[in-house]
C-alpha cells in the first residue's frame, strides 16, 4: 500500500514513474542474479563468457571485485553529490567544480535561474549528464524529461555495478568548465590498480569526446602505450601535462584505499578540478586492441583474494 503521507509535495507525474520503474526492475532483479546479468552481458558485448571462478584478465577481475569486494566507502565515493565531501576531506576542496544545486525532481530546477553554460549530472549512474554549453540553443522541456528520466531509473538493476543500488536518486547542477579556445576541457583518467603494496597508474586521455573521440593511455613517463580501447587513438601525441605529478599526488592519496579505481581530473588553465572515482570502469566489459591488453592489464592486479 502506498503511503500517502510520505508523497505530499512530491509530483504525482514522477511518483507513479518511480513506482511503475522500482517494479520493472524489482521484477528484473528476481529474474536472476547479479553474477548471471554480468554473465550473460559479457557474452553479449565480448562475445565470451567471463572466468569469474578464476579471473586473470584486467575486465575478469574489474568483476569479480564488483561482485565479491563490496566496500561500503564505494558507495560513497560513487555518490557524485556525497563524494565532494570525502574528495574534500582527503585532498581539499579547491579541486571541486562549484556546486549551483542539488534536486530531487527536476521541476525544482528554475531554468531562468541557470548560468548559460552548466551541467546537471545525476548522481546514483555512469553517463547520465547534461552538457550544456549555450543554454540559448537548449529545449529545455526536452532536457527536463530525460533528468526525470534518470531520477526514475535504477542504474544498478541494469548494469548491476552494485556501488550504485543505495545511492539516493539527485541531480546536482556544477559549472561549465571550458578550456582556452570554450572548448570541453581533455579528461585525464588515472587507472590505479594495486597488487598487494605496489600501486601501478595509467594514464587514458580522451579528445574531442564529442565531436570527433579519440583516446590514448600513457604511462607514468609519458610514453604512449602501444593499445586503445573502444575509440581510436588520436594522430598525435598528447603533450605531457604540466601539472602531472601534481595530478598523480592526488590520484594516489584518493586511490590508495581501493584494489583498482579509476580517478577522473580535468586540467582547465592550469588548474586541477575533480571529476569522478570509478569503480567498474566501462562497466567492466571493455574491449582492447589488440586484445592481449586486457591479460595484461590484468596482470598489473593482484589475485582477487588478496585485494
Amino acid at each position: 500500500m502506498i503511503d500517502l503521507n510520505r508523497l505530499r509535495g512530491v509530483p504525482v507525474r514522477l511518483t507513479t514513474r518511480r513506482q511503475i520503474r522500482r517494479v520493472q526492475e524489482g521484477l528484473k532483479l528476481l529474474w536472476e542474479s547479479d553474477e548471471k546479468r554480468i554473465r550473460r552481458r559479457y557474452r553479449g558485448e565480448l562475445g565470451r563468457y567471463p572466468d569469474l571462478d578464476n579471473p586473470a584478465t584486467y575486465t575478469e577481475k574489474v568483476l569479480w571485485l564488483n561482485l565479491h569486494h563490496r566496500d561500503p566507502r564505494q558507495v560513497v565515493c560513487a555518490d557524485k553529490y556525497a563524494v565532494r565531501e570525502w574528495v574534500a576531506e582527503r585532498v581539499g576542496g579547491d579541486i571541486l567544480v562549484p556546486l549551483l544545486g542539488v534536486y530531487s525532481d527536476a521541476d525544482d530546477i528554475d531554468f531562468d535561474s541557470l548560468p548559460d553554460a552548466f551541467v546537471i549530472k545525476a548522481t546514483h549512474g555512469s553517463g547520465w549528464n547534461l552538457i550544456v554549453p549555450d543554454k540559448s540553443a537548449l529545449d529545455w522541456d526536452e532536457a527536463k524529461g530525460s533528468l526525470q528520466e534518470w531520477l526514475c531509473r535504477s542504474y544498478y538493476a541494469h548494469k548491476r555495478e552494485w556501488q550504485y543500488r543505495d545511492i539516493p536518486h539527485r541531480l546536482i547542477d556544477e559549472r561549465f568548465l571550458e578550456d582556452e579556445d570554450g572548448g570541453i576541457p581533455s579528461q585525464y583518467q588515472f587507472f590505479c590498480f594495486r597488487r598487494g603494496v605496489d600501486q601501478t597508474i595509467l594514464v587514458q586521455v580522451d579528445f574531442d569526446e564529442h565531436t570527433n573521440h579519440r583516446r590514448d593511455y600513457y604511462d607514468l613517463e609519458w610514453k604512449r602505450m602501444p593499445f586503445t580501447s573502444r575509440v581510436p587513438n588520436a594522430e598525435r601525441e598528447a603533450p605531457r601535462p604540466e601539472r602531472l605529478q601534481d595530478m598523480l599526488e592526488i590520484v594516489r592519496r584518493l586511490a590508495e584505499d581501493f584494489p583498482f579505481v579509476r580517478v577522473d581530473l580535468f586540467l582547465v588553465r592550469d588548474r586541477i578540478y575533480f571529476g569522478v572515482l570509478t569503480f567498474t570502469s566501462g562497466g567492466g566489459m571493455s574491449s582492447f586492441d589488440p586484445p592481449e591488453w586486457d591479460r595484461k592489464l590484468g596482470d598489473l592486479m593482484g589475485p582477487p583474494e588478496t585485494a
